[in-house]
């Protein structure tokens, strides 16, 4: 089961409104319903049943303990749980109520959207030397999933977060240092990222430039959303 890290620039007024309103946050980030002949509902279900369950436990070893306990509940199992391959029917179902819900016309204020994919866990790592996800002392290390939470979980990785237009300045003068490309450049080590169990796994050589390229477009997002004084909401979905 794929997450999959998204970043929306939003405009002051519309950040101000999401707090106050948390739960408007979710249709910035829910996918439309799949169609077409090509779309298998079975043959999904039983994929995420069968390998669902561990690949979320391995990806759960290195989130903050308070994320982890908040997808723990949302799944109903506990991480040892799903290292035994238990709840997979659970995964899907929530699967299938993310996929269910039809987007709305977007939300005015919002602006440029940025998907770091699969790449979200391995920019972090470059950007803080840790595979912990937890609150850090370092600007740039809160780019991919610090901010401020809006609201409930209704991805089933934990809530939204958002960061306001000054924490978008920040981290853009952050990441703008020159050395925070030499540094995640030199950090990039495939065995290293495997050892520390780096989501989505199986790095290899192969696989660093298209995770300095989604550092570059990350850096680039929001360079652009401190240039234009917007927020900026993340969640993983």
């Amino acid at each position: 089961m794929s997450m999959l890290a998204t970043f929306v620039q939003v405009d002051a007024a519309l950040l101000e409104r999401l707090h106050d309103e948390p739960d408007l946050a979710e249709r910035l980030f829910m996918p439309e319903l799949p169609s077409g002949a090509g779309f298998d509902v079975e043959r999904m279900r039983a994929a995420v049943v069968e390998r669902g369950p561990r690949l979320l436990a391995g990806a759960l070893e290195n989130f903050d303990p308070a994320l982890r306990r908040q997808i723990e509940a949302s799944i109903g199992r506990t991480h040892e749980a799903l290292t035994r391959g238990e709840g997979g029917d659970q995964i899907f179902k929530l699967l299938q109520e993310r996929m269910g819900s039809r987007r709305s016309e977007p939300l005015e204020g919002t602006h440029e959207v940025l998907s770091l994919d699969k790449a979200w866990h391995g920019v972090h790592y470059l950007l803080s030397g840790t595979a912990e996800l937890g609150p850090s002392d370092d600007v740039a290390s809160r780019a991919v999933l610090g901010g401020v939470e809006l609201g409930d979980d209704f991805s089933g990785y934990g809530p939204a977060r958002a960061f306001a237009p000054e924490d978008v300045a920040q981290l853009a003068e952050a990441l703008g240092d020159s050395r925070v490309a030499l540094d995640a450049a030199a950090r990039y080590d495939a065995d290293e990222m495997n050892a520390l169990q780096i989501y989505p796994f199986g790095w290899d050589e192969d696989a660093r430039e298209w995770l300095l390229s989604s550092l570059r477009e990350l850096r680039r997002f929001y360079a652009d959303g401190a240039a234009h004084g917007r927020g900026v909401v993340t969640c993983l979905v």
